[in-house]
């Protein structure tokens, strides 16, 4: 007889593992295959299966580059048995108990730049946040890349697709915990979503989206705001550049059911092309969500600012050098002379200024870029800062620390609860390089800091974990009761504007303001300066 765990589900009877404390069930269908014709899709539930469903392995991640040395595909994002493909649409439950018990439940959204990751991923193991604060703790899968953010809506030649095809597949994802976590220990009733990078961001887009109430009821967004959704033109921009990547013409009446029929393998290939040709503001994410006038029907800061969205507790933040994960392997980048630091800036400003407001604005970046090299080129002891370390603290504050301090705003100006952090530990082997870059937090957040490879970046010092443990009790406390402070943590400020404080989470527990006046001056006017991109044709 099976000593296993079994849970009957409304789908049928599941089989996990038991691990110290804790029930594991791996790999769970929530929707049905997006191969063939459900490709451009948007998913559908899954339904029953026969017998039982055996959940002691992760499932299938998303279609993904697969690769990498042999040594490192254990620690990769994509499962080894299982692999990845269109039949990725499972999730993941770790639980202390199955015995209906209302526990807080966490669902945890993947970062990848929309078109990596997976909830499987060994850093993001829900054990250590379950086990330690006594909630389920859920990973999801969505898909990604071309076959989760590929707008096809003007392309379709009497052929049906979806838009905003990875933010559906959450949403789904969010019903099944809805129909099916109490019987897993959870409380339908406390769920937060939380995530990191792509996560976040489409968290922002979900707290604005039409949907069924009552899916989740707290936020936590990590390295990620509500700025980052495409405007139909740059979507249509970005599906012709794809298509063309395909060998495809994008005036031809059967694209879609062509895409329909090649493997996808060869979507992800044209989707790298993709990324490196899109000629998008740098930091856009060429499979981003879309503005569709549906799922997501306008800029989510812009539409919280307008009194639309959910009024949730809030948690958000940034990491201190976001940018610098970005650089760290990039020698280019971090020896930068003035000259390239002045081209690298004027091209930004000029780009975020066509895709803005329909054409180039040449003076207004030169101005910009006049204004950056100004602001970020002084330190506060006097000192002057590289042109390497000035590249990263702008775009750290363009892509990453501007919006979220927006996002915060908006939110907060509704008397909605919203506590906002800066994470700014800096790794003793590589400090300067590496700094508190961008997903650095994550192992943080899920106690991960022993896993062996990170062992060496991180030390593992006293130090280190005892910020790990402070985070991840603020982190249970506001999924338990919608507010970070609690028990034995120093106090961490309610955000309020226009100069909110925040939590720096570092050595210890500090507080600071959420961004320099003249800093965040800068930027405000920058965003003034174009048409909204909300008013693209």
């Amino acid at each position: 007889m099976s000593t296993r765990p079994r849970v009957l589900l409304p789908n049928g009877w599941v089989e996990g593992v038991s691990e110290p404390g804790l029930l594991v069930f791996r790999g769970i269908p929530f929707g049905r295959s997006t191969a063939g014709g459900e490709r451009f899709r948007a998913p559908r539930p899954a339904v029953e299966w026969p017998g039982t469903l055996d959940a002691s392995r992760f499932g299938q991640a998303s279609a993904q580059v697969v690769g990498g040395a042999a040594r490192l595909r254990r620690w990769s994002a994509v499962p080894p048995r299982s692999g990845a493909g269109e039949g990725c649409l499972n999730l993941n439950v770790w639980t202390p108990a199955a015995d209906r018990g209302r526990r807080p439940v966490m669902v945890w959204l993947h970062g990848g730049g929309f078109s990596r990751g997976s909830g499987s991923f060994h850093l993001y193991s829900g054990d250590r946040l379950a086990r330690h604060g006594n909630v389920v703790v859920v990973s999801i899968n969505y898909r990604l890349g071309a076959l989760g953010g590929l707008d096809l809506s003007a392309f379709g030649g009497g052929e049906t697709t979806d838009s905003n095809r990875a933010l559906r597949d959450q949403v789904v994802a969010l019903e099944w915990v809805q129909a099916n976590v109490e019987a897993l220990g959870g409380d339908p009733e406390n769920v937060t979503l939380f995530g990191q990078s792509a996560g976040a961001m489409s968290i922002a887009s979900l707290m604005v989206a039409p949907l069924r109430a009552g899916l989740f009821q707290r936020a936590i967004l990590q390295s990620g705001a509500g700025d980052n959704v495409l405007t139909p033109k740059q979507a249509r921009h970005v599906a012709e550049v794809f298509l063309r990547a395909m060998g495809l013409n994008p005036d031809a009446r059967d694209v879609v059911g062509l895409l329909r029929e090649v493997d996808w393998p060869s979507l992800v290939a044209a989707q790298m092309k993709t990324v490196s040709a899109h000629a998008l503001p740098l930091g856009t994410l060429a499979w981003q969500p879309v503005m569709d006038g549906d799922l997501v029907p306008g800029r989510p800061r812009e539409l919280l600012g307008a009194g639309r969205g959910l009024e949730i507790p809030l948690l958000i933040g940034t990491n201190l050098d976001e940018w610098k994960m970005f650089t760290a392997l990039d020698k280019r980048r971090r020896t930068l002379d003035e000259a390239t630091l002045r081209s690298y800036l004027l091209r930004t400003f000029a780009l975020s200024s066509e895709w803005k407001a329909g054409r180039a604005e040449p003076k207004a970046a030169e101005d910009q870029t006049e204004r950056a090299l100004a602001l970020y080129g002084k330190v506060p002891d006097g000192g002057q800062r590289s042109p390497a370390d000035i590249w990263a603290a702008v775009q750290r504050d363009r892509v990453f620390r501007h919006p979220a301090v927006l996002f915060a705003d908006a939110h907060s100006r509704r008397d909605a609860p919203t506590w906002f952090y800066r994470f700014d530990w800096r790794p003793p082997l590589a400090p300067r390089r590496v700094g508190a870059c961008h997903s650095l937090e994550l192992a943080f957040v899920f106690g991960t800091l022993r896993t062996p490879w990170l062992r060496a970046l991180f030390g593992a010092s006293s130090r280190a974990l005892s910020l790990s443990h402070r985070m991840q009790d603020a982190w249970l406390m506001f999924a338990r009761t919608g507010d970070p402070n609690g028990g034995d943590q120093p106090e961490w400020p309610r955000y309020r504007p226009p100069k909110g404080k925040l939590a720096v989470l570092g050595a210890d527990f500090t507080q600071d303001f959420s961004m320099e006046e003249e800093l965040r001056n800068f930027w405000d006017q920058v965003r003034a300066e174009v048409v909204s991109p909300a008013q693209d044709p």
